[in-house]
């Protein structure tokens, strides 16, 4: 078996029609007293609502679905062969008579395209005119998934640094899955068109062309006017998604170093925030819980559009604390962690932020790659690098309001809730969840349910 690490937000080619979705995974256990973090003037919640449940309710409308959206203008030289390319069919001919190879047609074709794919640059060349594809960022190209929270109602967002850090290698492989297949495509095709006057082409010839002419395009390939654009996407409240660009401020460095970015919207206020603990709030054999954005959702066409716009929730023990080769102190968590749920923020019972997740760790297996276990950055190291940034996380006044309805609502107090909720609407009218929450205790005052004193 091998051990490896996976980034939890890596770059990849996730359409705009995918995105995010709602699972609960938090297993029900109920919240005693005062467990949640609540402002100073509010009720403590109900007993009987699950710890999951009411942390969910609270921070979702903070967490956000960040998309990477990248653009580039790719020039993909035709394919010229070689006289080497050439003789190798006469080669084949020589070998099939020698019975070093099968003697039927399809076979030579089969080892000529085998051994160009061997040595791809001595067989083929880079020939005029290029095939130019151009992509716009927020177009149909490729994007990358990662969730972040806000940290200020003045629009800081908190994530992690892999999630804004483009190598050139990985920048070029997204690019490359996104504009070559049909570019790739064409030149099989135009291969088949000439291979077919010697043999009749099958799946297996077809898989051949496919890998060398790939290979080929995908190194011949240049980029230029390459940009990038980060959208925050959440609910709008109204059955729609709306987007927030971003800009980032400052990060640190990827894993195994201090993984963490912070970025900024520009013309926000009022935004609902997560509340920041500190490191001894939560410790080993205590459960942690993330609440984000995981790919296997974020990516699923059997999921519909709105639903897959709310976080993911899900739960685990905080197993371990660890340091990286670079020094960097890291928690090791049982929590479910997936690529797209990198830089989103990882709570303890009481619904305070413990961290930010950053990767996960897979162990190889027969049959398959099997999830172990979740790596996460400490809230003390990000507020560290907050503080060096000029940042200070504040619990914002929608949040505090939000809050103190969400109690009432989850204590049968429907018609005190409506009054906050109206409050919270006022403070921030593109919260993407208080409406709904509207809509049901008016549904439960008219039920003759609400129990507001």
């Amino acid at each position: 078996m091998r051990t490896h690490l996976l980034r939890a937000g890596a770059l990849g080619l996730v359409a705009m029609a995918g995105l995010a979705a709602t699972q609960t995974g938090a297993q029900a256990q109920t919240v005693p007293r005062a467990q949640m973090a609540v402002p100073a003037h509010a009720a403590a919640p109900p007993e009987d609502v699950a710890v999951g449940t009411m942390l969910a309710a609270r921070t979702d409308p903070a967490v956000q679905l960040l998309m990477m959206q990248y653009g580039a203008t790719m020039e993909i030289p035709s394919i010229k062969p070689t006289r080497a390319f050439r003789a190798l069919f006469d080669k084949a001919e020589k070998y099939a008579k020698a019975g070093r190879i099968p003697a039927d047609r399809q076979s030579q074709v089969k080892w000529v395209l085998k051994t160009a794919a061997a040595d791809a640059d001595r067989y083929l060349a880079a020939a005029k005119p290029y095939r130019i594809v151009k992509v716009k960022p927020g177009g149909k190209g490729p994007s990358g998934v990662c969730t972040g929270a806000w940290v200020t109602p003045q629009g800081h967002l908190l994530t992690a640094a892999h999630c804004v850090t483009e190598t050139k290698e990985a920048l070029r492989s997204t690019l490359g899955q996104f504009a070559l297949p049909k570019i790739v495509n064409a030149d099989v095709k135009a291969f088949m068109a000439e291979a077919t006057k010697l043999a009749q082409p099958d799946d297996g010839m077809v898989k051949l062309a496919t890998k060398l002419f790939g290979e080929f395009d995908a190194k011949h390939m240049r980029l230029h006017d390459v940009s990038r654009q980060i959208v925050a996407l959440r609910p709008d409240g109204k059955g729609k998604a709306a987007g927030t660009r971003l800009r980032v401020l400052s990060k640190g460095k990827a894993w195994p170093g201090a993984d963490y970015a912070l970025l900024k919207a520009e013309g926000v206020r009022n935004l609902p925030t997560v509340p920041f603990g500190q490191d001894g709030d939560v410790r080993v054999g205590e459960t942690m819980y993330i609440n984000g954005y995981p790919g296997i959702v974020t990516s699923s066409l059997a999921l519909d559009f709105q639903s897959k716009l709310r976080p993911t929730l899900t739960e685990g023990v905080y197993s371990a604390r660890r340091t990286s080769i670079f020094g960097v102190p890291y928690i090791q968590t049982q929590a479910s962690v997936y690529g797209g749920n990198s830089g989103g923020p990882v709570f303890d019972k009481k619904g305070k932020v413990v961290g930010i997740v950053i990767a996960r760790l897979l162990e190889d297996r027969v049959g398959g790659e099997t999830e172990t276990t979740g790596l996460v950055l400490p809230v003390d190291v990000v507020k560290k690098k907050l503080a060096a940034a000029g940042v200070k996380p504040v619990l914002s006044k929608t949040s505090r309001v939000y809050y103190k309805a969400l109690d009432d609502f989850f204590a049968h107090r429907y018609r005190a809730a409506l009054h906050g909720f109206g409050k919270v609407l006022a403070l921030y009218p593109g919260h993407p969840y208080v409406r709904e929450y509207i809509a049901e205790a008016k549904r439960a005052i008219a039920a003759g349910r609400d129990r507001t004193p």
